[in-house]
């Protein structure tokens, strides 16, 4: 959960740089964070094969918003991957010699720290700020020597992947003993870097979670509808006694769909824009009484974007009899988009248990890559469509009754009762 410093109403200087403006867009950060995914749109529409680096950094860089990063952690994380990400799209790393020991001097120090908190949030690592007192010159010791470590373990293991490319599949990234050795000793360098900040941050005892000066209410946190609910004890036992149904049923719909997809013969462009498109509009119906449930001042921000990308697509796609193959993927892969950022969004905002919480967040990539997948206009024929638009549904479909599951871990009513 997001740490809050203090409660400040209005529009103040602190408010504009340390947050909360609203749930989907916090601060300055998630301005460059949702700049950066615009611009893999960008890249993907144009077919550009540079769009995978950028797809894969966007992925990312959603990911460190769920994992809720201190406001130096993301701003690190968000430089080393438009360094790495933005030099392979507009083709630096072969224009600029040295661009190439730029990043791997400068981009550790930036992903090495975060590397660390991801490990934090799985229970894998202590916490920086908790080191315990008695111990804690060991502890913080021991912090130095894994960063440092998971740094030149990703340094090497990049380098390894690069001449893997070059022997099997190619490739000409390798450009000589001196390149590697160069390439290890930056990697090393900003690895230290990086290990001596966060071993700085531990010393101090900050938060390893991020602070704001203003609780803005998240998606599915309305303070009225909360009251409402209150006085209404019978709806409340009725929406706990079923908290993971939508998803369950989302899901279902999503898997069968995607199967009948996938097992057709020989399905033409027109039968496989029916299939998908009654899978969006069943899934946009399901989504659309889950914000009747909540009543109007309850409605769910999320579940709204949800609901009109699913209904937009599937009336598109049902509504164009002669719709072309890349009508089908650019309304598929809109959707997809949408939901992949949004579900990312929503999670930073509302309470989760851990395993929902990343399972939400492996949702939320899938989705979105799976869209910028569809944007990008794959070569190949109809086949290649139906199977990438088959896959997607299944694997989200799997993806949802997962949640469905972690929602509910055991008999829903006698959990509502008790």
């Amino acid at each position: 959960m997001t740490t809050y410093a203090e409660a400040e109403p209005g529009w103040g200087r602190r408010r504009l740089v340390y947050g909360d403006w609203t749930w989907f867009v916090r601060d300055g950060l998630d301005v460059l964070r949702l700049a950066f995914i615009a611009g893999t749109i960008v890249f993907a529409v144009q077919g550009r094969s540079t769009a995978v680096a950028m797809t894969g950094a966007s992925a990312v860089l959603l990911l460190a918003r769920v994992v809720d990063l201190p406001r130096w952690f993301d701003l690190g994380l968000i430089v080393a991957m438009s360094l790495i990400a933005w030099g392979t799209a507009l083709s630096l790393y072969g224009g600029w010699f040295y661009y190439d020991k730029i990043v791997h001097g400068v981009s550790p120090v930036g992903y090495v720290p975060v590397l660390y908190i991801a490990l934090v949030r799985l229970g894998v690592v202590p916490d920086p700020s908790s080191a315990i007192r008695d111990r804690r010159i060991a502890q913080i010791s021991g912090i130095f020597i894994v960063t440092l470590a998971i740094g030149m373990a990703v340094g090497a293991g990049y380098e390894s992947v690069e001449w893997l490319e070059d022997k099997f599949l190619g490739g000409h990234f390798v450009g000589g003993l001196w390149d590697t050795e160069t390439d290890l000793l930056c990697d090393e360098g900003g690895s230290l870097v990086g290990a001596s900040f966060l071993t700085v941050w531990a010393l101090r005892g900050w938060t390893s979670r991020r602070v704001t000066v203003v609780a803005v209410p998240g998606p599915a946190e309305p303070p009225v509808e909360a009251a409402a609910e209150r006085l209404r004890p019978g709806r409340l036992l009725w929406r706990r006694a079923s908290p993971g149904l939508p998803r369950a049923v989302l899901g279902t719909v999503a898997i069968v769909a995607g199967i009948v997809l996938l097992a057709l013969p020989a399905p033409s462009i027109r039968a496989a824009g029916v299939i998908v498109g009654v899978a969006l509009v069943v899934s946009a119906a399901i989504e659309a009484v889950e914000l009747a449930r909540h009543g109007i001042r309850g409605l769910r921000v999320d579940r709204l974007i949800s609901f009109a990308a699913l209904a937009a697509a599937g009336v598109v796609v049902l509504a164009w009899p002669t719709i072309t193959q890349l009508a089908l993927l650019y309304a598929v892969g809109a959707s997809a988009v949408s939901l992949g950022v949004a579900e990312g969004s929503a999670l930073t905002a509302q309470s989760h248990t851990g395993r929902d919480r990343w399972i939400g967040a492996l949702s939320s990539i899938a989705a979105f890559t799976f869209g910028i997948a569809m944007l990008a206009r794959p070569s190949g024929g109809l086949d290649v469509v139906i199977n990438l638009v088959g896959f997607y549904l299944v694997v989200m479909g799997s993806l949802r009754v997962l949640q469905a599951r972690v929602a509910n871990p055991g008999p829903p009513l006698n959990r509502a009762l008790g």
